[in-house]
């Protein structure tokens, strides 16, 4: 890993098959409430599942320990003045794995991928203006190693939501719905420590912040109010039967918005975002097998209005920057 605030997960992953078949009833339960609400107490996990709260913050922190599960804030840089998005498929010629850990050392590199198949890699971008944007790209482009980047912008997210993975039907809007928020340097550390650790306390915040707790409680859930910052539960995907993830670059004949929005209703499409550029919807889907995706596939094919349909597997998270474009 690259970059401290990149959790593991996807093929990476701090877990081993033996901490997978340990998993009780328990601890499933633990897992659905905690993909509920990230920041839930431990007083209400307990009730949730009729344990102590010292036994069940034993058992969370045995989940969190041994990567099942990672708790982190997602930021939107939108709501901090960083509004410009590009989503690049890179074409790489020679080894990817070199060319991704320098992308990764870019400060406005926010997500960087190994795919399978043609394109090399998959590189999320976020910048404070087009100009800058646009620079970001180019200096990715003057790598020797890249010999083609095709970007897509950010229009708009339609969906963010990993609860339904494996099949689960119960739905959790994680959308980052944020409004334009005027932040300060107290916020910003107070942001970064939920990057980090979803379920940081008030006082721990507080302590970094150097405000009161009270002071600390109030900015923190008017930041999660203002959809700012979201905190979500990251489940590893083998506890959720899930094998792997891949995205979907879609073309459209026609308005894309009604298009993104039958595609976000699919189960086990964990993403969906409007964009611009040579692709009109991108989209990502966890399967559980290679027939699973194939069958994603097809249905997302199905959808009226989908044109074509360009499918990358992910092999490698290189870094996931929770706080890419915040300073």
């Amino acid at each position: 890993m690259t970059n401290s605030d990149s959790p593991e997960h996807l093929g990476d992953l701090a877990y081993d098959q033996a901490t997978m078949a340990d998993l009780d009833g328990i601890d499933r339960a633990l897992i659905d409430g905690l993909v509920a609400d990230g920041r839930a107490s431990y007083a209400a996990l307990a009730r949730r599942i009729d344990m102590s709260q010292a036994a069940v913050k034993a058992r969370v922190i045995r989940l969190l320990d041994s990567g099942v599960i990672h708790i982190l804030g997602r930021i939107d840089p939108r709501a901090l003045g960083y509004g410009e998005f590009a989503y690049c498929l890179i074409d790489v010629e020679g080894p990817v794995a070199p060319v991704a850990e320098r992308l990764a050392g870019m400060a406005e590199a926010a997500f960087v991928l190994i795919l399978a198949g043609a394109r090399g890699l998959f590189v999320e971008f976020r910048a404070s203006d087009a100009q800058h944007l646009d620079d970001a790209i180019e200096r990715a482009r003057s790598d020797p190693q890249v010999r083609g980047i095709d970007a897509s912008s950010l229009v708009a997210y339609v969906k963010q939501d990993w609860s339904q993975s494996g099949g689960k039907t119960e739905a959790h809007d994680h959308r980052l719905g944020a409004r334009r928020r005027n932040v300060d340097a107290t916020d910003i550390k107070l942001l970064e420590r939920l990057a980090a650790n979803g379920r940081a306390t008030f006082a721990e915040m507080a302590e970094a912040a150097g405000m009161s707790h009270a002071a600390t409680r109030e900015r923190v859930l008017a930041l999660m109010a203002a959809g700012v910052v979201t905190v979500q539960t990251i489940v590893s995907p083998g506890v959720l039967g899930v094998k792997g993830y891949a995205g979907l670059m879609i073309d459209v004949d026609g308005p894309a918005g009604p298009v993104a929005k039958t595609i976000a209703a699919i189960t086990d499409i964990t993403l969906v975002a409007l964009v611009l550029g040579r692709f009109d919807v991108l989209a990502e889907a966890s399967y559980r097998d290679e027939a699973h995706l194939a069958e994603l596939l097809d249905r997302v094919r199905a959808v009226d209005g989908v044109r074509q349909v360009e499918a990358f597997v992910y092999l490698v998270e290189v870094m996931e920057s929770m706080t890419a474009g915040l300073t």
